[in-house]
């Protein structure tokens, strides 16, 4: 009996290792923000709210992708920064394999699931924001301060993807959405690009709206943008 419940103890422990991992894998707090920016964009596009649930899961599947395909891109320089050095990857608790594949199952599964229950420009709203984030907004962090503007675009998609998925269409309202959450990315990038510069720069990302780093004038840049949001 003690070897039994020893043996439950090492794989519920390892279960929940697993589970964690998988958590932090995919972001699973900024996942969560993500999908309720679409399901803002869905409901004010008043889509069918039986189908609400299915929209989210769609939702989540696609960013969890997109999470998860960015930290397979960046293991090498995750493992150089404080905040994200025990990620799974870069500890080895997850093989580069299994998270390829995880974003691979999760990306395809949400797309068409998108595709099918609601529509064909939906899912490919989705599958623009997961590869221009993984492939495109990625491997520019290291080149250009320019890829805070690039990784804005699939940071403000999501509500387009809920007014999409509601209406098969994408109307002045959904736009509207998207400037707003566009115009965010900026100050929102940019501060956290503040606070964590040092580990930025030890993984070679330079994210300030200046290449000088903490200066005033990067200061400036995100206040101006910040204060564009107030209405």
């Amino acid at each position: 009996m003690p070897h039994t419940e020893t043996l439950k103890t090492a794989v519920w422990d390892r279960l929940k290792q697993k589970i964690g991992d998988y958590l932090l894998l995919v972001k699973f707090r900024l996942s969560f923000i993500v999908v309720f920016s679409a399901g803002i964009g869905y409901m004010f596009a008043a889509g069918d709210i039986r189908l609400f649930s299915l929209f989210l899961l769609s939702g989540f599947l696609i960013t969890a992708a997109s999470n998860a395909m960015n930290q397979v891109l960046e293991v090498q320089t995750d493992k150089m920064m404080t905040r994200t050095s025990d990620r799974p990857l870069p500890t080895g608790r997850m093989s580069t394999t299994e998270a390829i594949l995880a974003a691979g199952v999760m990306g395809i599964s949400g797309i068409i699931i998108m595709w099918i229950f609601f529509n064909p420009l939906a899912a490919l709203i989705g599958a623009i924001s997961l590869l221009s984030y993984a492939f495109i907004y990625t491997p520019m962090k290291k080149v250009s301060p320019v890829a805070v503007f690039i990784g804005a675009f699939p940071g403000a998609i999501p509500p387009l993807i809920g007014w999409a998925a509601a209406t098969g269409t994408v109307g002045p309202v959904a736009l509207l959405l998207f400037a707003i959450q566009f115009m965010w990315q900026f100050p929102h990038f940019w501060a956290i690009a503040w606070v964590a510069y040092e580990d930025y720069a030890k993984a070679g990302f330079y994210l300030l709206p200046t290449s000088s780093g903490r200066t005033r004038a990067s200061a400036f840049h995100i206040a101006l943008y910040a204060l564009v949001l107030i209405p």
